[in-house]
């Protein structure tokens, strides 16, 4: 019995296609339950309104979970708001990378669109994290705000942006390591 050694671009394409479909099914499955009137967590800032009496030595956080039973039209808008770019941006990401690592496996990976697979890629994480980033933080504030007890209340995470910003740096440099790699090839083809 001969075993047989795994080829690893064919491996992680096909990880990346079962990614692709979870995450796609995930969005539309979180998108249905939202519109069928499935329940929407929420964070309010504790306020005199929200605060229960607690014995002496316990305090509450800056803020509290609360959950929206019969949500409003609006309050579906806004939750849709946070979580639809963040998704899309998710599958998009899946989606380029699955096409460039099948690119790879079928025909030169130092061929020429390979080094543009990945600075685009690059370029739709460092352009759409942040932009993902500031819609979902605005969102959560509107839905906050909406639920009308307790004050406004968000947090801006500031290693979002910061995590989508390396991933896309990482793209750009495999990118540039694939260029480079093609030039010489191209100047090696040349001496030879």
């Amino acid at each position: 019995m001969t075993l047989r050694r795994p080829d690893w671009l064919d491996e992680l394409h096909g990880l990346l296609l079962v990614a692709l479909i979870a995450a796609g099914l995930g969005t539309v499955v979180g998108v249905v339950a939202l519109l069928s009137g499935q329940s929407i967590d929420a964070e309010v800032a504790v306020t005199g309104a929200v605060t229960p009496d607690l014995p002496s030595g316990i305090a509450l956080g800056s803020s509290v979970g609360v959950e929206i039973l019969h949500p409003s039209a609006g309050q579906v808008a806004w939750a849709l708001t946070g979580m639809l770019p963040r998704q899309v941006l998710i599958l998009a990401t899946l989606a380029l990378l699955w096409r460039a690592v099948g690119q790879a496996r079928r025909a030169d990976p130092f061929g020429p669109g390979m080094a543009r697979s990945f600075h685009r890629l690059g370029l739709v994480l460092v352009l759409g994290g942040p932009v993902v980033w500031i819609v979902d933080f605005f969102a959560r504030t509107r839905l906050s705000d909406s639920v009308g007890v307790g004050g406004t209340y968000a947090v801006l995470d500031f290693l979002v942006p910061l995590a989508w910003g390396f991933a896309g740096f990482g793209a750009f440099a495999i990118g540039e390591i694939l260029r480079r790699g093609r030039a010489m090839r191209v100047e090696l083809d040349g001496v030879v």
